[in-house]
């Protein structure tokens, strides 16, 4: 693994490189699907989504609106004595931590930080924006972890190259090419976990797939 990382980021560096130095006045956002390809072709990727955790939260997640799509919104938050009006950050880092106290219960403790991180904050904003689309939920997880994913690679990268840029720019232009990465190549998928025509282990078998159909 150790020697793939350092691969990958020797390949994105050169990437780079190149880039701006055939072009000086590139566009950071011209250079990010390229940049991004790479790191998520890398072993590294797929192996975070072969994570037991990724399974676990996204089982979780899942589990979570299927039952608040059910019973509706409102009804969802009274079992945490929460009421829709009054909903705050706090009160929904109170409802998250709740349930993930009772998915490490059942399936242990959560190891990886990466995943945990797009977990939450998928989770906040589906309740923030009162959403309870549990194929939404798989969307906003896997768009969120590929994007953070993509930053743990190139951020550094990134700000070196572009000195002139924002890191919210930067960030804004990652969280986009994740979005239309999701979309066009785990939409479907995703789709099919929601509507319980596969489930979540075959899900993260196939989404590995699509991450290994290109060579590193």
């Amino acid at each position: 693994m150790g020697s793939s990382v350092r691969k990958t980021s020797a390949k994105i560096k050169k990437m780079l490189k190149e880039a701006t130095e055939a072009n000086p006045t590139i566009d950071c956002k011209e250079v990010i699907p390229q940049v991004a390809e790479q790191t998520l072709r890398s072993k590294k990727t797929k192996s975070y989504f072969g994570d037991k955790d990724f399974v676990v939260l996204a089982g979780g997640g899942i589990a979570c609106f299927k039952k608040a799509d059910k019973i509706g919104f409102v009804n969802f938050l009274n079992e945490y004595q929460v009421k829709p009006e009054k909903i705050t950050i706090i009160e929904i880092q109170k409802i998250i931590g709740i349930i993930l106290d009772k998915i490490e219960e059942e399936s242990g403790d959560i190891d990886s930080l990466i995943i945990l991180t797009a977990f939450q904050s998928t989770m906040t904003e589906m309740l923030l924006n009162g959403l309870t689309d549990p194929i939404k939920f798989l969307f906003l997880l896997c768009s969120k972890f590929i994007a953070l994913v993509i930053r743990e690679d190139i951020n550094e990268e990134l700000s070196s190259a572009f000195k002139n840029i924002k890191i919210d720019e930067i960030d804004k232009n990652i969280n986009d090419y994740a979005d239309e990465y999701v979309k066009k190549n785990f939409a479907k998928l995703i789709e099919q976990c929601g509507n319980n025509e596969i489930q979540i282990e075959e899900l993260i078998q196939k989404l590995q797939a699509v991450l290994s159909n290109s060579k590193e």
